[in-house]
């Protein structure tokens, strides 16, 4: 964000402090001249220089042409000159048409001019009236209708609005202007504006309901209604203070701000995707400006109960982000734009949306504590957040974090602490760590993975016999990975995942929702049980295996390397096994998921039970029917009497615990034996 400059930022705050410190000398000068007439007129009495009024019996002198020139050690202080002048014997001294010239050290002059004056000497007591005007000092013009001194000249109020301007551009005025000599106070009340021409080069306007300037302290107060606007800047509050360095009324040390606090910072567009304006809110503010530059260096803003503060940065494209906290301190470039945004809150919120005339809301975060980077352009680069952090979007929320870093650059986020909560239309998932990329919706758990995962989400997993159970697919590992574009999932690192009493063990496992395809690898050992009343033995069948494959178009499970399949007490060895399935969306309940398992290559199947080994080329376990085909060139049976019976093919039945060994295959030839 690149702010309007100017060579001198503050002149408009001078201009005003000249408008109130000229006020303080006008009284003291007024009583000053009133006192020295009442002298000099007197005089010019007793010397027969002005004429008695008949006509107004409380009348003591009167006269034409009065003027009076106050010189101290040579200097002239200054000089009283009327048209008409008159002195009751009330001690009232009266001029019309009065001009009063006041020398300064320097050798300027400003001027007071008025239709009529009157001064009571004995209470100091003053009053110009008609046309009231201030001129001459730094180009500075104030008019009233009319000023007063009262309560011994200690006070001087005006009656009616005054009306100021400073040349080139500078304009103002206020009801009703009041002054206490005693407190060292100008005030300004009921309807203050101060503002420069539509033609100077950068706008400013004050608007309140009363101003006021205690010189000692070198402070200025604005109350109620307060409007500030500097350039492209602005502020609103209830009560503005604005504290000058002491000894230098055109300095500003710090700007504060209280109450219903409210203002926007803009910039100039300089590129795409600059900053569009920079909104906040508070309850109290304090700013710290730049030495000799318009931008503040520092602002800090304060909320309570009801009001918390808030900085909201909208970019170009109408991509709003606001944070709100307890405390907001930010800290920006000597060229003006933000650089770093500290925060502070129970909770302390960043909300990121869609600046429309109804808001979009996109996502949230929250925190205790939060630090936001900007880049040189004034949008938002990173945030950092600590302490009961959470993450929330139409996607996915995060809570439970110590700490997290959202880069809002490349949509990064990433999330840790003893155990963070993940919850999204997948799944839920808990993890010490969370890397997430907006744009992929990519996520990465990592430090040791526990999730909930729906059904939906897992559909490659669920079509096969380890999701046959109900409720959703539990998983432990040591991280995880999961993409939209694909949709995959992926755990790694002692793989546990299951449903039900259905399991599998692996060093990793992968799944692709879009293709429909599901692997692991890595001491793979998988454990399912058949539907209730599905005619296949309930007893369960755990498979292990180097690898597992899965392709939900074929309805087939393959394992390979080193294949062992246990049910009950009976195992059966090979180095790859086909399961065939029910025909994707083909299931019915109590159907089961498993019709066939083929085992190739060096099967060996053993029956503890019944005491036989047998050996073969290929096995072909169907399910329903509970039997077992082994056959190939040399099929082995050794019985429980060691005895040894070979052939080419062998029927096992299971719930029978019969044999069939034959020399042919079936359909290949005539029966062998038995």
């Amino acid at each position: 964000m690149t702010i309007v400059r100017a060579q001198s930022p503050f002149r408009w705050l001078r201009r005003l402090l000249l408008l109130l410190g000229i006020l303080t000398v006008l009284a003291i000068v007024v009583l000053l001249a009133a006192f020295q007439f009442g002298r000099t007129d007197r005089a010019s009495t007793d010397d027969g220089g002005l004429e008695t009024q008949d006509t107004d019996p409380d009348a003591v002198t009167a006269g034409q042409g009065f003027e009076y020139t106050q010189v101290i050690e040579g200097r002239k202080v200054f000089r009283l000159r009327a048209d008409r002048s008159q002195q009751d014997r009330r001690d009232n001294a009266f001029l019309d048409t009065v001009v009063l010239d006041i020398y300064r050290e320097d050798g300027e002059t400003y001027t007071i001019t008025s239709r009529r004056a009157e001064v009571n000497q004995k209470t100091w007591a003053a009053r110009l009236e008609g046309d009231v005007v201030i001129s001459g000092w730094d180009d500075l013009v104030l008019e009233a209708r009319e000023l007063k001194l009262i309560d011994g000249g200690q006070i001087l109020e005006s009656v009616g609005a005054v009306e100021f301007r400073y040349p080139p551009d500078l304009v103002g005025r206020a009801t009703e202007l009041f002054m206490d000599r005693r407190s060292d106070m100008i005030t300004l009340k009921e309807g203050v504006h101060l503002r420069n021409l539509p033609s100077a080069e950068i706008p400013i306007r004050l608007d309140c309901q009363r101003l006021s300037f205690r010189r000692e302290e070198g402070v200025v107060r604005a109350l109620d209604d307060v409007f500030l606007r500097y350039g492209p800047q602005e502020l609103r509050a209830r009560f503005l203070t604005l504290v000058l360095e002491e000894g230098e009324e055109t300095k500003l040390r710090s700007l504060r701000a209280r109450w219903e606090v409210s203002g926007t910072m803009r910039g100039l567009d300089e590129g795409e995707g600059d900053l569009e304006r920079v909104d906040f809110s508070a309850s109290f503010l304090e700013l710290e400006p730049n030495e000799n530059r318009p931008e503040a260096r520092r602002i800090r803003l304060e909320g309570e109960a009801g009001q918390p503060a808030s900085i909201q940065v909208v970019d170009a494209s109408g991509l709003a982000r606001r944070l709100t906290g307890d405390i907001l301190q930010t800290q920006m470039l000597a060229s003006g734009p933000l650089q770093i945004v500290e925060g502070f809150g129970d909770p302390l919120v960043l909300d990121e949306y869609l600046d429309f005339p109804e808001p979009f809301h996109l996502r949230q975060a929250c925190g205790k504590r939060a630090v936001a980077r900007f880049l040189p352009d004034g949008t938002v680069s990173r945030v950092n957040f600590e302490q009961q952090v959470e993450l929330r979007s139409e996607e996915l929320q995060l809570s439970g974090g110590d700490r997290a870093n959202l880069n809002l650059e490349d949509g990064k986020l990433q999330i840790e602490g003893a155990a963070v909560q993940l919850f999204s239309e997948r799944g839920d998932l808990v993890a010490p760590k969370f890397v997430y990329t907006r744009e992929t919706g990519f996520i990465r758990a990592e430090g040791g993975v526990r999730a909930s995962l729906q059904r939906d989400a897992m559909s490659s997993l669920t079509s096969t016999p380890f999701g046959q159970g109900r409720g959703p697919i539990r998983v432990e590992s040591h991280e995880a990975f999961f993409t939209d574009a694909p949709r995959t999932f992926s755990f790694r690192g002692q793989v546990r995942a299951w449903q039900a009493q259905n399991l599998i063990l692996a060093d990793q496992l992968r799944g692709d929702e879009s293709a429909q395809e599901l692997a692991a690898s890595g001491a793979v050992k998988t454990v399912w049980v058949s539907d209730p009343g599905s005619g296949v033995g309930e007893e369960p069948i755990e498979v292990t295996a180097a690898r597992l494959s899965y392709r939900r178009a074929e309805s087939l499970l393959v394992y390979s390397d080193d294949v062992q399949v246990l049910q009950a007490d009976r195992s059966l060895e090979c180095q790859e096994l086909t399961v065939e399935l029910d025909p994707a969306g083909s299931r019915r309940p109590g159907s089961p998921a498993a019709r066939r398992m083929t085992c190739h290559g060096g099967v060996e199947m053993r029956d503890p039970v019944a005491r036989r080994q047998i050996s073969g080329d290929t096995a072909v376990y169907t399910l329903a029917s509970e039997q077992i085909e082994i056959f190939g060139d040399t099929v082995k049976l050794v019985d429980q009497q060691k005895n040894t019976l070979t052939g080419r093919y062998l029927v096992y039945d299971l719930n029978e615990g019969t044999v069939q060994l034959q020399s042919r295959r079936p359909g290949t030839g005539s029966a062998g034996g038995r």
